[in-house]
């Protein structure tokens, strides 16, 4: 299936006027007094977290309660579909909103006049649907839904053609979900996640489908741009005028360099960087052959060196590697900087797959200030890593700067009683705390934490704590050694705890992850999805246009779940 990483954010940060969480799907005086409350709890956990189990519990007290009025239960029903949607569980979306439809009469409106609020419920509904089945419904009814929304202009053109895009694409219209991918690409912001997506799905499309299919299309372009990128994906050169999205829309590489370390001090990277490479390499092949080049890069500049020329002797067009930065200095010395992608930051001139430290740091402040603390505090430990979380504060405004308190403690801390100690007061008053280092570090900070009576957000209570005994803070993190064994069971007091990780499985790693877990018997860990994202990129077309981004999600059990910034 189609990996539709795109059409969450999508729901989340497209919200459509008069939808958003001050909007209300009913109007007031529809509500019966006896049943108000129940209405204003489903409405409060809405504006918390659409995604969270809260809406559930609300939404499911107002189902609960036989009085309550058509337009009343279709809103719980659409606020519950809209949880599932986000979660990514779409059949259960899809029935939801079929629900709730059913509860106001049926797939249209009644009456040719309707209120406002009406007119905005039914719209909600519509459109939950139609995105739930454009990701993991029917394609054909997708699209009867989408042409609908249309025609009483329920969905904004740009996310309009982007689930157009994904309905054709689901349902094997090839040349139909190119040209609409690229007409889709041709309105989206070039920073945002849906023209990364809509840019790899361009380059897997043109893969199969031929020489005059694509020139056909090329006449029906619905603009310049789009035209001069199809135009591209045959070798026609757009001119340097063009828009870089523009040009990316080249060939695809036919042979992919793997350079990693399999001598050396830094063999000890070797077996889980290999394990990820084969389960990429198998996930990848599936879409596009693509010849794969494997050389040692080993630990050294010259070994490193070496092993470049030697592939690209071999005709390798984009290297994934080497790792260390020295090493990938002399590897960009001897055949230049325009093949590279690294399983990590990007280093010199070479792009790299994963945020920078420092922008992982700036994105966890920024969200904690954004969310109503009233200081910042971060603990890092006094070495190379959380000295460059420190440079976080140079990165920020200087009025979001005077905010941020920072506290080093030895690296080799295991007791942060004494270091948390001082900021007790301040936690109590709203502080946040920002943990700059590993999981394991973090886990005990949170412990300590729990000892004296705090409460992650979004956690649940600790046992036997009395209502309101426990003070709810923010704790963030950079989230460090993120793996499968790092989260859920054992370690549940991380539960709450925001992180903005150096990778982290989503709707894109899953056919990676599953490959992984049928060859190693274990979950892939942030290493390991590294390894994947350069090799995907590699493959898609996009190294040349990376530009990672820190994003941030929140620990639920053993699961992460996206977290909206702003």
């Amino acid at each position: 299936m189609t990996v539709l990483a795109l059409l969450p954010s999508v729901i989340s940060c497209q919200t459509r006027a008069g939808q958003g969480p001050e909007s209300a799907l009913v109007d007031p005086s529809e509500i019966p007094d006896d049943l108000r409350d129940e209405w204003q709890a489903l409405e409060r956990a809405k504006q918390l977290d659409r995604s969270a189990e809260a809406i559930d519990a609300a939404a499911d007290a107002v189902l609960d309660e036989r009085g309550a009025p058509p337009a009343m239960v279709a809103s719980a029903l659409q606020a519950k579909a809209e949880r599932q949607y986000l979660l990514g569980n779409d059949a259960a979306a899809i029935d939801l909103a079929d629900q709730a439809l059913a509860a106001l009469g049926g797939a249209k409106p009644a009456g040719s006049k309707l209120a406002k609020a009406q007119v905005e419920l039914f719209g909600a509904i519509q459109r939950i649907l139609g995105l739930a089945l454009t990701r993991g419904g029917d394609p054909d009814r997708a699209l009867t839904q989408l042409d609908a929304l249309e025609s009483w202009d329920g969905i904004e053109r740009v996310e309009l053609r982007g689930a157009r895009a994904v309905a054709l694409d689901r349902k094997g219209d090839t040349a139909g979900a190119l040209a609409a991918f690229v007409s889709w690409r041709e309105l989206s912001r070039d920073d945002s996640p849906d023209a990364g997506y809509a840019q790899e799905r361009i380059g897997a499309l043109v893969a199969h489908l031929d020489r005059a299919t694509i020139e056909a299309l090329v006449a029906a372009a619905p603009g310049p741009d789009a035209a001069d990128c199809l135009r591209a994906t045959l070798g026609v050169d757009p001119g340097a005028q063009a828009p870089p999205w523009v040009r990316a829309c080249r060939p695809l590489p036919a042979r992919i360099g793997i350079l990693l370390p399999r001598s050396g001090k830094l063999s000890a990277l070797a077996d889980g960087q290999l394990a990820a490479a084969v389960a990429a390499v198998s996930v990848l092949g599936r879409e596009r052959p693509v010849s794969v080049l494997w050389r040692d890069s080993g630990s050294s500049p010259d070994t490193a060196r070496i092993g470049a020329n030697l592939l690209v002797a071999d005709g390798a067009e984009v290297i994934i590697g080497p790792v260390g930065a020295s090493n990938v200095r002399a590897a960009l010395t001897a055949v230049g900087d325009d093949r590279f992608v690294l399983p990590g930051e990007a280093t010199a001139s070479a792009h790299g797959v994963a945020p920078s430290l420092e922008q992982r740091s700036v994105a966890l402040i920024h969200h904690a200030l954004a969310s109503g603390a009233s200081e910042v505090i971060v603990l890092v430990p006094d070495n190379g890593y959380g000295s460059r979380v420190q440079k976080a504060q140079s990165l920020l405004e200087p009025s979001k700067s005077k905010s941020l308190k920072i506290i080093t403690y030895p690296q080799s801390t295991t007791t942060f009683a004494p270091i948390l100690r001082p900021i007790y007061d301040n936690l109590r008053k709203g502080a946040a705390v920002v943990v700059g280092d590993a999981l394991p570090r973090t886990e005990l900070i949170v412990r300590q934490l729990r000892r004296e009576q705090f409460r992650v957000a979004g956690a649940k209570p600790s046992a036997g704590a009395s209502a309101g005994a426990e003070t709810e803070i923010m704790v963030l993190s950079t989230g460090e050694g993120l793996g499968p064994d790092a989260i859920g069971p054992k370690h549940e007091s991380l539960d709450g705890v925001i992180l903005a990780p150096v990778a982290f499985p989503d709707a894109a790693s899953r056919a990676f992850e599953d490959e992984y877990f049928a060859q190693q018997q274990v979950r892939p860990d942030d290493q390991a999805l590294l390894v994947w994202r350069a090799l995907e990129a590699a493959w898609s077309g996009a190294a040349a246009t990376l530009e990672p981004r820190a994003e941030l999600v929140r620990v639920r059990g053993s699961n992460l779940v996206p977290v909206q910034t702003n």
